[in-house]
């Protein structure tokens, strides 16, 4: 049975996907460590944990957003720059769940959760979009370039 991207969407649990383990600080953590597990890691998001949970994330749209312009302290905790209390999903929501959350709140990437609540990985948007490329191949090479773009004839026609 073939399944369309609308029904792998709904049943592919995210505990499924090899999701990279989220880098996670702890809170208090100056600015400038966060910045190079950051960089080291090329993720774009950290995880700030404060006994074991998810206490927040800082994301490559907070560098941007809250950095600059001006001069930085990167001795100031992360605390100060991340978004507090993200909404997370757990590793039993579905590719789908994932996908509305991003683009309802305009998210790139969203913390994973085990059944117990701790950090369990995280999910980017090129997560997603990697898994609908490598499992449905046909229909994204056959997708036109503009999203609202129809063919009047059909391609090699």
């Amino acid at each position: 049975m073939t399944l369309t991207i609308e029904e792998a969407l709904r049943r592919e649990r995210l505990g499924a996907l090899k999701v990279p383990e989220a880098v996670s600080v702890p809170a208090g953590t100056p600015l400038g460590e966060a910045l190079r597990a950051m960089r080291a890691t090329g993720g774009a998001a950290v995880l700030v944990s404060r006994g074991g949970r998810i206490a927040g994330i800082f994301t490559e749209r907070d560098v941007l957003n809250k950095l600059f312009p001006g001069p930085v302290n990167e001795s100031n905790p992360v605390d100060a720059f991340m978004t507090p209390d993200p909404e997370v999903l757990s590793l039993d929501a579905n590719l789908g769940d994932a996908l509305r959350l991003m683009t309802e709140h305009g998210y790139r990437n969203v913390p994973l959760v085990d059944a117990t609540g701790h950090p369990a990985g995280m999910i980017a948007a090129r997560d997603i979009v990697e898994y609908v490329a490598e499992h449905f191949p046909a229909e994204v090479g056959n997708l036109p370039p503009r999203l609202n773009q129809k063919f009047k004839t059909p391609e090699g026609a």
